[in-house]
């Protein structure tokens, strides 16, 4: 999503007068999300999927199946860790962005700053792209189950997931580390220090590179996974429809036969977790088109309250996929209401 390309977005353009929005009801509705939904469903969403990594953990990593799952919460994790940075509260706690302490101090923020923003981007790239493998993984295992198992081994799998991560890394040492710096000034006697565009960045700006790699990140991480995951549920689910015809023809034996390595529970419960993804994502990638419209051109405030609703979108996506992992574990299910009694 393009609006998420970065924590420090929302923290470096301030807001001007908007028509629609307030600059004081943005101000109140961001709070309300900063310090109570995003804590909220922050807490709620680690301790499920770090539930769900321990569960993953104890059972192995014979399948596929169970190494993107386990991929897919640590990186809902890494997320909701980053959205919850509370050196950017910091930043934006007074009228005027930026850093109010000791040089010292003020660059020590910085640095923290910018290691708990990793999390955060992770999060937000490979956030998409896991669920890509899910879909792939599931629609090879439907229609061809030999040569799944021999094409798609645990440590391949591995490979493609660090590759992500290592690809994110990167992204982030660019586009974060060497692409923003830290000036300090002093204004009526106050040090303030702000976090501005580096020198490599502004030259990277004025020649387009810093827009082409945006525009391919987003591609990447926005139209091209959510529709490759589409219509693969599309093909999951019309294979699931063919399937359940088919049991109605045959006998219990021979649908057991056919199905053996096709619609199973493992299926069902990761297209439950691409569909989910296709509604919280699906619903943030409207929010782009509204957010680069004509209409919402100088509404600076609204633009920032639709930055952290598509936030909200991808935490209710990740704890969603705890519940939908634990509605599908009975044992998992079992030790979370035994636990809540």
């Amino acid at each position: 999503m393009s609006a998420n390309m970065s924590m420090l977005s929302p923290m470096i353009n301030q807001t001007s007068a908007a028509l629609l929005v307030s600059n004081e009801l943005a101000s109140t509705i961001m709070l309300i999300f900063e310090r109570f939904l995003f804590p909220c469903i922050g807490v709620l969403g680690i301790a499920g999927n770090v539930t769900g990594i321990v569960a993953l953990t104890r059972e192995g990593f014979r399948n596929n199946s169970n190494v993107l799952l386990l991929s897919l919460s640590v990186s809902n994790v890494l997320f909701l860790i980053g959205i919850n940075n509370i050196l950017v509260h910091i930043y934006n706690s007074s009228d005027r962005a930026g850093f109010s302490f000791s040089e010292a101090i003020n660059y020590v923020c910085y640095i923290l700053l910018l290691i708990w923003s990793l999390p955060y981007t992770m999060g937000v790239f490979t956030g998409p792209l896991i669920p890509v493998l899910i879909t792939g993984e599931r629609i090879l295992v439907i229609f061809g189950p030999f040569r799944a198992h021999v094409i798609l081994t645990p440590r391949r799998t591995i490979a493609v997931l660090l590759c992500f991560y290592l690809l994110t890394v990167v992204l982030f040492v660019y586009h974060e580390i060497l692409g923003l710096q830290l000036k300090t000034y002093v204004i009526n006697s106050v040090t303030t220090s702000l976090i501005v565009s580096s020198d490599m960045r502004r030259n990277h700006i004025d020649i387009g590179l810093v827009d082409l790699m945006e525009t391919v990140v987003n591609y990447l991480t926005g139209i091209i996974p959510l529709s490759l995951i589409t219509v693969g549920c599309v093909v999951i689910g019309i294979k699931i429809i063919c399937v359940t015809k088919r049991r109605r023809q045959l006998t219990s034996s021979k649908v057991k036969a056919n199905t053996k390595h096709g619609i199973t529970k493992t299926t069902k419960t990761l297209l439950k977790i691409c569909l989910l993804y296709i509604c919280c994502y699906g619903f943030g990638f409207s929010l782009i088109f509204i957010f680069d419209s004509e209409l919402l051109k100088h509404e600076s405030s609204l633009k920032l309250v639709m930055i952290q609703v598509q936030d909200l979108l991808m935490c209710t996506n990740c704890l969603g996929d705890f519940f939908i992992y634990c509605a599908s574990n009975k044992r998992l299910w079992k030790s979370v209401t035994a636990w809540q009694r």
